[in-house]
């Protein structure tokens, strides 16, 4: 930490200082000057954190973690109407949907071909772990991540804060000297690396920081990132029977409950400002060190002194190596004056000192051993550290192992479920296979019995339209001559007009009348064939030629009045012309006359 080097700098600092007179008496003046206006003000802060909600989410999140191991899940069916060209399998559902919607059927097969619809409904069938469960999980994981975050955040924001202020006004005379100096310092440090590892409240904010990385943990497994998928569940929750029954999830229920319904912060911050005012001796000293500090960097860099000043470092460093050596030379000399004043040779002299080296190289054995056992001592908290570390590396494996058997059990039941999806698949189609042969059948005999019918209404509705056809010969001759008849009367006298008077009797006088037209038609296009055959004939019309005779058919042979009646009149013509019957214009026409 900069600490240390700052204070290993200010101490060897104070070292040199403290020796000189002058600067010493340059620092009480400057302490001494102005006390009141020396203030240090810090801002303390100390977190109480409950733990109440930090156990509750502990002991929830035990649960959580089983819950999501469950791995949840529901096969999915999704079924949309495709194109022929398109459908890759067919279903029992396939051929139920068909049978209900005929519309699918727009063409005829040919003889002996397959029917072919033109659409079919298919079924695709899924494995969703996006089931209600997991989402609700998803969902307090998220809500969990929030809560936790949020306050972990505020706990050490406030409690690894440092606030510190510092205000110094000095007005200082010394001998010809005036130092005026004014320092306000103004200091805010987030995330303070020495308040964090001194905070009281250390301990519980690693099992939060731990909580969190726990919940961060679950949201990143493969199950829950697959959910995020799917839209998120809002409040409030629907108690299922997994989430009543299930341990797992019963536990992840009252999790939620408790930390949806717990409103207060979780922890309770107090603040103290302590003060400095006026600085005790030593801590006045010290900045009466830093203001004398400064106003040297001031004049040095200010008069450019700073070559001289070195220069003149260089060369006291040189003075203390040739005091060091001189130190050393004279040394030497004493020592050669005390063998000869102790009348040894240089050989026992030497004895001597091995003898007095052996002595404190017994002590040094001693010092050996204490070092050793410190040595010993740093092993085993080295090998306690490699111990900590490889049960670290075993909790890996594990994990690895773990997740390896867990995606190892994920595949074998995948495939079981391919597995099982194939065999209902077969199943699937045999059945289908055989709904489909039987429809073929019953249709094929349906289109039998249908064809069969059709010969059958055919040859029935020809016998009808023939016998028809018979019946309304028989009634136009019926008529015909009935027809004839009443003209016979009717030329005769015989035949009174108050017979027809009703409409019944008019509309069949109507048909009578309409059945003669045809008749006449039909003979006299007969009657004139047969004239022209004899009458113009090319002898004939040579005769008539030469003698410029006009053949005329006599009036008598073409006045059918006297044997069929007189035509309808004009009237009756205007009347068959309008879109009323005749029967009801001729009612018309009696009610008019009447009036």
């Amino acid at each position: 930490m900069d600490l240390d080097i700052y204070y290993r700098a200010l101490a060897d600092l104070r070292r040199h200082t403290k020796e000189d007179r002058d600067c010493e008496a340059r620092r009480k003046s400057i302490s001494s000057a102005d006390t009141a206006n020396d203030r240090i003000e810090v801002i303390k802060t100390n977190c109480i954190i409950e733990e109440d909600w930090i156990e509750a989410i502990e002991k929830g999140l035990v649960h959580v973690g089983k819950a999501i191991g469950e791995e949840r899940q529901f096969i999915r069916s999704n079924g949309e109407v495709i194109p022929i060209e398109k459908v890759k399998q067919v279903s029992k559902d396939s051929v139920e949907h068909l049978a209900r919607h005929s519309n699918l059927l727009t063409r005829k097969p040919e003889e002996g071909r397959d029917i072919i619809p033109d659409q079919l409904y298919t079924v695709e069938r899924l494995s969703d772990f996006a089931v209600y469960e997991n989402r609700f999980l998803y969902m307090l994981l998220c809500f969990l991540r929030d809560f936790i975050a949020f306050r972990y955040e505020k706990i050490v924001e406030l409690t690894n804060t440092y606030n510190g202020k510092l205000e110094m006004r000095k007005n200082v005379h010394q001998g010809g000297r005036t130092t005026v100096c004014e320092l306000k310092l103004d200091e805010e440090i987030k995330n303070d690396a020495f308040l964090k590892e001194h905070n009281p409240a250390k301990d519980k904010i690693e099992r939060i920081d731990l909580i969190l990385k726990t919940v961060i943990a679950y949201l990143n497994t493969p199950l829950m990132e697959f959910v995020a998928k799917a839209p998120m569940l809002k409040p409030p929750i629907t108690e299922t029977n997994v989430l009543r029954m299930n341990k797992n999830f019963k536990g992840a229920k009252e999790l939620y409950y408790f930390v949806s319904s717990y409103s207060k912060p979780g922890y309770t911050i107090e603040r103290k400002t302590e003060t400095i005012n006026p600085f005790p001796d030593e801590i006045a000293d010290e900045f009466a060190e830093m203001v004398a500090l400064n106003a040297f960097l001031a004049y040095m860099h200010g008069l450019g002194i700073e070559k001289e000043l070195k220069a003149n470092f260089d060369k006291y460093e040189k003075e203390l190596k040739e005091i060091e050596k001189k130190k050393r030379d004279e040394q030497l000399k004493s020592l050669k004056k005390r063998i000869k004043q102790s009348g040894k040779t240089d050989e026992e002299y030497i004895l001597l000192l091995e003898q007095r080296n052996k002595a404190l190289e017994g002590e040094s054995i001693q010092l050996a051993a204490a070092k050793e056992e410190a040595i010993k001592l740093n092993g085993e908290i080295t090998s306690l550290n490699n111990s900590v570390a490889a049960l670290n590396e075993k909790i890996e494996a594990l994990t690895e192992e773990y997740s390896a058997e867990l995606k190892k059990k994920s595949d074998e039941h995948a495939e079981e479920m391919s597995a099982k999806v194939a065999r209902f698949n077969e199943e699937l189609n045999r059945v289908t296979s055989e709904f489909n042969e039987k429809i073929a059948s019953q249709r094929a005999e349906c289109e039998n019995l249908l064809f069969t019918a059709e010969l059958e209404k055919a040859e029935k509705q020809n016998e009808y339209n023939e016998l028809l056809y018979e019946v309304d010969k028989l009634v136009d001759e019926k008529r015909l001559i009935q027809a004839r008849l009443n003209a016979v009367m009717h030329k005769n006298g015989m035949l009174k007009t108050e017979n027809f008077s009703s409409q019944e009797s008019f509309d069949e006088i109507e048909e009578q009348y309409k059945a003669f037209k045809a008749f006449f038609k039909d003979e006299w296009r007969i009657a004139k064939k047969q004239i022209r055959k004899d009458v113009l004939n090319s002898e004939n019309i040579k005769n008539l030629s030469e003698k410029r005779y006009d053949y005329e058919v006599p009036k008598a042979d073409l006045d059918m009045n006297s044997v069929f009646g007189k035509k309808p009149k004009k009237r009756r013509k205007r009347a068959e012309k309008t879109e009323e019957p005749d029967g009801a214009q001729y009612r018309k026409m009696i009610e008019n006359k009447e009036e």
